[in-house]
């Protein structure tokens, strides 16, 4: 087989490491899927301390934060990628000094699954994620400027949720109970008007998949980020 020109692309990773292998996993079996043989993806990680951002998140350290992510960005940067994807929801609170500190292309998770419920033609969902993304205003607005209205699970399941995405998922355990409780969510979302739901961390696919409920459409935000990751590789998607 003739030798295929990929594009190398950055990941910024450890956030947690389950995400992460899921992430270089999807996106290789994705471009192997596109190009055949023995093809993979071409992909730089820089995997961050998940410690670090924990505590980041659990003080609402943003500004430490942006720092802290804005200078892995920039060695991906040195490292000649030719974009970033930021392998987390949550911590795309700090993408615009990301944004602003790199002069390649950032690959927003908000704009890549609000472009794939658009095209469902839908514009109300739920949304499951940590604790900030279902309660921080700056996640709801994130959407909503995508043209995407967003509803949130009530206090005290979002504190559940949350709880299992930290003290469960991020160690790579996934319980019976956990998987009931979060299907039992997404039931609750759709009955209260949401058209689908965003699976808003990327631990979530470790738990829940669409199989788990047909009825109610998921957004895996790791599936769909993946996948425009492996059509930058390949070339089928351009960069702007």
């Amino acid at each position: 087989m003739e030798p295929v020109n990929l594009q190398t692309i950055g990941l910024m990773g450890g956030m947690s490491s389950a995400a992460t292998a899921e992430y270089y996993e999807i996106i290789n079996q994705k471009v192997k899927e596109a190009k055949g043989g023995h093809n993979i993806a071409e992909i730089i990680i820089c995997s961050v301390n998940f410690a670090q951002i924990e505590y980041y998140i659990r003080t609402n350290a943003w500004d430490d934060a942006a720092i802290y992510l804005v200078d892995k960005a920039k060695r991906l940067e040195a490292a000649g990628v030719s974009c970033i994807f930021l392998g987390t929801n949550t911590m795309h609170r700090v993408r615009e000094e990301i944004k602003a500190a790199i002069k390649i292309p950032f690959i927003d998770i908000f704009e890549t699954v609000s472009a794939e419920i658009k095209q469902h033609e839908k514009t109300k969902v739920g949304l499951l994620g940590t604790y900030p993304v279902m309660s921080d205003e700056f996640f709801i607005r994130a959407y909503n400027d995508c043209g995407i209205e967003v509803i949130t699970p009530q206090e005290k399941d979002k504190k559940e949720i949350d709880r299992i995405i930290f003290e469960e998922l991020t160690h790579h355990q996934i319980k019976a109970r956990a998987k009931e409780f979060y299907i039992n969510c997404i039931r609750e979302l759709a009955e209260n008007g949401a058209e689908g739901v965003i699976l808003g961390c990327t631990e979530i696919k470790l738990l829940v998949n669409q199989d788990d409920i047909p009825e109610v459409p998921l957004y895996d935000t790791l599936e769909l980020h993946c996948a425009k990751a492996a059509r930058i590789c390949t070339g089928e998607e351009q960069l702007m």
